[in-house]
């Protein structure tokens, strides 16, 4: 009878077990699905770069020189900058050095184009703020 008791309670706690682990793999791939936008979560990111603002062409085309992604190794480059909102102002910090935080274009997932390519990433800010008044 004892035998048959401790079988039964094992049997139940590898189920649970089991059933714990199949739960917790459906979670994180939950986190890691399409958002419904082309992407997944993880694409949608929050990335910082610093460097310093210099207009390009006619109306509010922007772009960050000598840009440096926060946290990452890497020569220098250019990014291109769009303002989230009307309230991101980024001409007002125009040949200032800036951080800047937003959202990076997927077809630049580096921070460096490709290699005799004249595109830059095209980095859509959500907030930036002086960190120089010159460059």
């Amino acid at each position: 009878m004892n035998r048959t008791l401790a079988g039964v309670c094992t049997a139940v706690i590898m189920s649970a077990a089991v059933l714990g682990a199949q739960a917790q793999s459906s979670e994180s791939a939950g986190k890691t699905s399409d958002d419904g936008k082309g992407g997944t979560a993880a694409s949608t990111s929050t990335v910082t770069f610093t460097g310093c603002v210099a207009p390009r062409g006619t109306g509010d085309s922007f772009y960050l020189t000598s840009a440096r992604q926060k946290g990452v190794k890497g020569a220098p480059t250019t990014v291109k900058l769009l303002p989230a909102t009307k309230k991101v102002d980024l001409e007002a910090f125009v040949a200032h050095e800036v951080e800047v935080t937003g959202t990076l274009d997927q077809a630049g997932t580096s921070a460096a184009p490709a290699a005799g390519s004249t595109a830059a990433p095209t980095l859509t800010v959500t907030k930036a703020k002086s960190r120089d008044e010159g460059c």
